[in-house]
């Protein structure tokens, strides 16, 4: 064994992947920019109908300012809405009981595989199937499978700076693609 972790996790550190992953993340980004576009050629539509079904007048151009300026907050405060939107859902999963994440765990690396130990299972990943690792804010490392999946590593898991560099690049070496953000 390579390494061995304690884990343990809160609401605001689950609430922070799930935001990282909707604001911050490749993935994310490409989502947003893509709502973003979607979003201006719909509003860009809608004003020229507006505008061509009106003849262009003076009357129709101040009844597209109010449209024009409710996509301009929409696109601004889109990100802020995610997150409230984020909260509640987490908010929900909680009361239900069925949170999306396990607040203690112990995560232990080998050379071929990591293994996570839960009090209702156990999870083996072979490195082949991580698909990048994001060091974020110097307070946390994501150990990302998929789009939408990682292993929240929070850096008061590590017993030293030297430990979560030795880890770092243990990782490089398993999986190419170790982003800083």
């Amino acid at each position: 064994m390579k390494f061995r972790f304690d884990v343990n996790l809160n609401d605001k550190d689950y609430t922070d992947f799930n935001r990282f992953l909707m604001i911050k993340s490749p993935y994310g980004k490409k989502q947003l920019r893509s709502f973003r576009i979607l979003m201006s050629v719909l509003y860009c539509l809608l004003v020229f109908l507006l505008l061509l079904n009106s003849g262009f007048t003076t009357e129709a151009f101040i009844v597209s300012v109010p449209v024009i300026i409710i996509f301009a907050l929409s696109v601004v405060f889109w990100p802020k809405c995610l997150s409230w939107v984020l909260k509640r859902q987490i908010k929900s999963m909680k009361k239900s009981g069925k949170m999306g994440y396990s607040p203690e765990s112990v995560m232990e690396f080998y050379e071929d595989c990591f293994i996570e130990i839960t009090s209702e299972n156990k999870t083996e990943q072979k490195y082949s199937a991580v698909e990048q690792i994001s060091f974020v804010d110097n307070r946390i490392i994501y150990i990302h499978i998929n789009n939408v999946m990682a292993y929240l590593l929070p850096l008061s898991c590590f017993e030293s700076d030297e430990q979560i560099r030795s880890f770092l690049d243990f990782m490089k070496t398993k999986c190419g693609k170790v982003n800083i953000y």
